[in-house]
């Protein structure tokens, strides 16, 4: 299993979307960082879907894990639909089936692991090719992603997909054991009656992976400790006292980013793909 207690200093990288010549860019210029022999990195998820090299940049997250022990990744929302749909870790999760095919930027993912793309004549037919995929992706593969943890945590850090969120009926140490755990129950979370997350609760996808992304920019506050998350394209890196969001790429451009922190009250650094 993946580590979820991380040591200082950690480098934390954004949304890759299978973008493995970026994240080859990045971590050159990592590797020259004074703080990269001693970092451990934090992939912030989405590692999956909108680019043809999915397969090489798993591969390639996995070895930098390997490479430096105390490393991690956290999961994204792409991450959890492409395992919950083609049943990476089960049966297929239904919500996810559906919803993988039709809001999600799959076709990478099939083509780069599959080698072609899925058939759409019949509901069937997209069953049976996500039996494929499932069949296609590499064991080592199926179970890094199965497995990755909802949070990461520094003594002044958490590193999650997306953020905590005020619509809950319970504070945020809750919610981050929920995280731990990995619990999205509407009886243990409690969204407030008539909020966006009581009316649109989802038992398959929580919000701090994606479900709402107001959360990006406005997540509720941790006392004591900054989220640091991607999920939501911006344009440059944007901090705030209550969180650090750094997915300056979306999969769709460079660059990718990563954010260096020395310590617990450490002012976060960037470094950046494209120089």
């Amino acid at each position: 299993m993946l580590p979820t207690a991380v040591e200082y200093p950690v480098v934390a990288v954004g949304d890759l979307h299978g973008r493995v010549g970026w994240l080859d860019k990045l971590l050159a210029r990592l590797r020259a960082h004074p703080v990269w022999p001693a970092a451990r990195v934090v992939f912030l998820g989405d590692l999956v879907d909108r680019s043809d090299t999915v397969k090489e940049l798993v591969s390639r997250v996995m070895e930098v894990i390997a490479g430096k022990p105390g490393s991690t990744c956290v999961m994204g929302n792409h991450d959890q639909a492409l395992v919950g749909a083609a049943g990476l870790d089960g049966p297929p999760r239904p919500y996810w089936v559906k919803r993988y095919g039709e809001a999600y930027d799959h076709r990478p993912t099939f083509r780069s692991y599959l080698g072609r793309e899925p058939e759409y004549y019949s509901f069937a037919d997209w069953e049976a090719d996500l039996r494929a995929l499932r069949d296609a992706i590499p064991a080592d593969h199926r179970n890094f992603l199965s497995n990755l943890p909802w949070v990461a945590e520094a003594a002044g850090h958490v590193f999650l997909h997306n953020g905590l969120s005020p619509e809950l009926d319970c504070p945020a140490e809750t919610q981050l054991n929920c995280l731990r755990l990995k619990r999205w129950e509407r009886a243990v979370v409690s969204p407030k009656l008539g909020t966006a997350t009581d009316r649109e609760f989802k038992p398959d996808y929580p919000v701090w992976l994606g479900a709402d992304k107001k959360l990006s920019a406005n997540p509720l506050s941790l006392p004591g400790r900054v989220q640091v998350t991607g999920h939501v394209m911006v344009d440059t890196p944007d901090v705030t006292p209550v969180r650090i969001r750094i997915d300056t790429s979306g999969g769709v451009r460079e660059p990718l980013t990563a954010c260096v922190l020395r310590g617990p009250g450490a002012a976060p650094e960037f470094v950046f793909s494209d120089g």
